[in-house]
């Protein structure tokens, strides 16, 4: 069974990735190394979508989910990451029309201005909790950074770092 299935894996892989497909076409033996780098390169050119079943509650499929984040996405470094300048804009192409914000590349670098997206807000026992993918730049408590969406300032009032269900209080974010 596991054998038809790793045959099944390999021909869905091959019809996305050009170097597999050779191996495959040609009857050479497909070692579990070539068959990964296949998938993530499949899986960054986005021609392939690994799919993974599991229970977070019973802890079953939890670190192969994980090992397969680590084998087969990009890291940041090797994606490239833009962000949105809304305080400027592009030259208009048509009389009347206003241009496009202009994008800006962001990179991974502790020392660069800070950039990051806050993708969930919730109220618990500690006030309001703000969650935060930081994309660039680092963050402090006491640091002032400004919300692109209402174009206010606001003040860091406290870090924290989640764990699970326990929050460990940090002055320094990166």
């Amino acid at each position: 069974m596991a054998i038809e299935k790793r045959a099944e894996l390999i021909e869905a892989v091959a019809d996305s990735d050009e170097a597999l497909s050779d191996l495959f076409l040609t009857d050479s033996e497909i070692t579990n190394e070539d068959l990964v780098y296949a998938i993530r390169r499949a899986t960054i050119s986005r021609k392939f979508t690994p799919v993974f079943l599991g229970s977070a509650i019973k802890n079953t499929g939890v670190q192969v989910l994980l090992d397969g984040v680590c084998a087969y996405l990009p890291n940041p470094s090797e994606a490239p990451v833009t962000a949105t300048d809304t305080s400027r804009r592009e030259e208009p192409t048509e009389e009347g029309k206003l241009g496009n914000y202009i994008q800006v590349p962001l990179v991974p670098a502790a020392q660069a201005p800070f950039v990051g997206l806050a993708f969930k807000l919730e109220e618990g026992q500690f006030g309001q909790l703000t969650y935060m993918r930081v994309y660039q730049g680092s963050l402090r408590k006491g640091a002032i950074i400004w919300n692109a969406r209402t174009g206010k300032k606001l003040k860091v009032p406290r870090l924290v770092r989640m764990h699970s269900n326990e929050m460990e209080v940090c002055a320094k974010m990166l």
